[in-house]
């Protein structure tokens, strides 16, 4: 892998034991995380921050696009504003990512310092936020994209109920629920539109990227474990190095976490997220090339870049593609989207 011209922080990870007492995080234990991996976490950082230029630079859906279209079959919970905001939360979770492993300003003494449970935690939250948009946009028709948006809504409602006090409050959002069913009964029965879940949407959402369901899934449950608190993630998912035996069978051991993984879900989490940003300005029916490339360009005037970067490579970054559209965003005609 070429060293990237794009500066990032150091970064070590830290154990989960210290070498020198039962239950304390030894300071002195410490493995710095090698370049590449580095490099990989500072890419994710700086996708996630050009995903997030693009989405703010995406208007309304123009006439003829296919979110103008999705709107219309059921105004009154626009599919392209829930799309926005599922989009929205995954890149809250990755620009805090970002803000981590690659801050715009450093100090020159600035070392961060990781264990496994926050990388997988943001992971699993970003791609789950993301799936969501990512599977809506994929229903082939405007019908299937819109009885998908419907299943994500009553979804919503489902959980929003869980988590309020009183009837009269979980009232409300059941009244909410019936106001959905009997606004689209002259579309879909309410068997049409039965909430999905995290699961099935993860799983239906990977081969639009490529992925294999398994695979995906199996990354999923791992950050899942991670972020819950579940004990066989530091287990499996770190490097566990047995130091004394304080009882028969028992050992204090040195617990490493397995930078592969969190490059894993994090990785995995920017793709859905990236996939699913570019969706969206196509479904607005926006200039796509002209929105990457401003999105580019803005990177390229705010990122750092190291001390010893080509001077030559830096003014290739910020210098304009010419053969790049040169529209406004959200300016075309229509979407080449499949719904």
């Amino acid at each position: 892998m070429h060293a990237s011209p794009l500066r990032g922080c150091p970064v070590r990870r830290r154990p989960t034991a210290s070498l020198a007492t039962p239950y304390g995080r030894g300071m002195a234990a410490q493995f710095s995380v090698d370049a590449a991996v580095s490099q990989a976490w500072a890419a994710v950082a700086h996708g996630a921050r050009l995903s997030s230029r693009i989405l703010q630079s995406v208007g309304d859906p123009v006439p003829r696009s296919n979110f103008a279209e999705l709107n219309a079959v059921y105004p009154h919970e626009k599919a392209s504003d829930w799309h926005r905001a599922y989009l929205g939360a995954a890149l809250e979770h990755l620009l805090m990512w970002a803000d981590l492993v690659a801050p715009l300003k450093f100090h020159p003494e600035q070392v961060v310092m990781h264990t496994f449970r926050p990388a997988y935690t943001l992971g699993r939250a970003a791609l789950e936020a993301a799936s969501q948009a990512v599977w809506m946009t994929a229903g082939g028709t405007a019908r299937e994209c819109s009885r998908r948006h419907l299943s994500l809504i009553r979804w919503d409602y489902v959980e929003h109920r869980k988590s309020v006090s009183g009837q009269e409050a979980k009232g409300r959002v059941e009244e909410r629920d019936a106001t959905l069913l009997k606004r689209a009964s002259g579309v879909f029965a309410e068997a049409d539109l039965r909430p999905p879940n995290h699961y099935t949407v993860l799983r239906a959402a990977a081969p639009v990227l490529g992925r294999n369901p398994d695979e995906l899934e199996r990354i999923w449950r791992a950050a899942s474990g991670s972020a819950h608190g579940r004990v066989w993630p530091s287990l499996s998912l770190q490097h566990v190095v047995p130091l004394t035996e304080y009882e028969p069978g028992q050992f204090r051991t040195l617990r490493i976490p397995d930078t592969d993984g969190m490059t894993e879900v994090l990785e995995a989490a920017e793709q859905m997220l990236s996939y699913g940003v570019l969706r969206h300005a196509d479904f607005c029916g926006a200039d796509i090339p002209a929105l990457i490339e401003d999105a580019r360009l803005w990177l390229a005037s705010v990122v750092p870049f190291r001390e010893d970067a080509d001077p030559e490579v830096v003014a290739h970054l910020r210098r304009r593609d010419a053969a790049a559209s040169r529209r406004s965003p959200g300016t075309s005609d229509g979407s080449d989207g499949e719904c």
